[in-house]
């Protein structure tokens, strides 16, 4: 009854923007634009006939902008997703103690979030829960409601340009990865938290991004990487238009290259199979539905064939892109759960620090194949560097 009770929370809370949706309008789109090309053929050809040549002229023009028009559309749909917000709160799930929270990424933007503290008999061990694009806080309530019963605590954040947190554009993956480091700096700032014990949990986009987050940030001990992809440029050319029957060898590298223009960032960066190989050896459970029609099962497989140990892959006969949990949720609950039992909550595993005092970066091969990616600057000293707005916190708990 709770999972079921969960389950239809979380349809109240993601009001998203439905990847079908998009596919059908992308469609939609490409139909109208194959018409007019038709329409301004024919009309081109019967101008050539009355020898007007400047109607081909304008027939070249109008193809070439419609064929701009159609990435442009697509890439500002990801750029700036519509900003959804929870319908439902941590107590509409039986979570009696929780807060409002806001802090800064490591970049300067103020983020918000619902964190929920371990309990208090446990060991500390506590989770960052990250969205997908178009998605909020509320997203994967059901996962941490899930956990919350036994004893993690979550924080659960808007990622920037969502909810309620600040930002005036999505980034796919790169950017984004300075919110999973300033929610794990406030986590650092929280007496309750054991820092030893620090996981990531992300979905979809955001499995993508706490997968670049873990490979940089040393404090992270476990990641779970639910319907996450390998990498961006090729999930739009394999998975967005593919399935809305646009040519990919055409479109992707525009989407792309247009992706980088509006944005001023290097899209082509976010490569979490570049990433996954140094999050060795702390531990990943990816978990994948197999019917998963916007980001195919294909992206966890290769990302799992290039994490080295410890490694897990979690694949759901009956799940799509959305509803994982709730394709199979008692299975889902053990395995999930066991593998944090296992790698979060362990003692002193191999090659990592039984304490973490401090926030380390760790620079990446990609990092400096690229360069340093903007980030923000990260100071060691917690106590000055969080630079966290606790004066903004609502102290209400709930």
């Amino acid at each position: 009854m709770l999972v079921a009770k969960l389950e239809q929370t979380r349809v109240r809370a993601h009001r998203t923007v439905d990847a079908g949706i998009f596919l059908f309008l992308l469609k939609e789109l490409f139909a109208v634009f194959a018409l007019a090309v038709i329409v301004f053929l024919v009309l081109g050809v019967l101008c050539l006939a009355y020898n007007r040549a400047i109607y081909l002229i304008f027939v070249f023009f109008a193809i070439v902008a419609g064929g701009l028009l159609i990435p442009y559309l697509a890439i500002m749909s990801m750029l700036h997703p519509r900003r959804t917000h929870p319908q439902i709160t941590p107590s509409g799930v039986g979570i009696k103690r929780w807060k409002n929270v806001r802090f800064l990424a490591t970049d300067g933007v103020q983020l918000s979030a619902w964190y929920i503290p371990p309990d208090p008999k446990s060991d500390g061990a506590t989770l960052v829960f990250v969205h997908g694009l178009g998605g909020n806080r509320g997203e994967l309530l059901s996962e941490a409601a899930m956990l919350a019963r036994y004893r993690y605590g979550a924080l659960l954040l808007d990622l920037r340009n969502h909810g309620q947190s600040q930002g005036k554009m999505a980034t796919l993956g790169y950017a984004e990865t300075a919110d999973v480091c300033g929610a794990v700096k406030f986590l650092l700032s929280r007496p309750e938290v054991n820092h030893a014990h620090i996981g990531l949990f992300g979905h979809s986009m955001g499995g993508a991004t706490v997968l670049r987050a873990a490979a940089r940030i040393t404090q992270v001990r476990a990641v779970v990487a639910q319907s996450a992809y390998y990498s961006i440029e090729e999930n739009v050319a394999r998975g967005t238009l593919a399935q809305a029957g646009l040519p990919p060898f055409l479109f992707a590298p525009l989407i792309v290259w247009l992706g980088e223009r509006l944005s001023g960032l290097r899209l082509k960066q976010v490569r979490p199979i570049d990433d996954v190989p140094g999050i060795s050896p702390r531990a990943i459970l990816f978990v994948h539905g197999k019917q998963d029609h916007a980001i195919s099962v294909e992206n966890s497989l290769r990302l799992y064939a290039a994490a080295n140990e410890p490694k897990e892959l979690y694949l759901l006969e009956n799940a799509g892109h959305k509803k994982v949990m709730s394709a199979n949720p008692a299975e889902y609950e053990k395995r999930v759960v066991a593998f944090l039992d296992r790698h979060l909550r362990a003692n002193n595993p191999a090659g990592f620090a039984s304490t973490c005092k401090k926030l380390e970066w760790q620079p990446t091969p990609v990092d400096a194949l690229h360069g340093s990616p903007p980030y923000g600057k990260l100071d060691s000293d917690v106590g000055t560097a969080v630079r966290l707005k606790i004066e903004q916190e609502e102290q209400r708990w709930f």
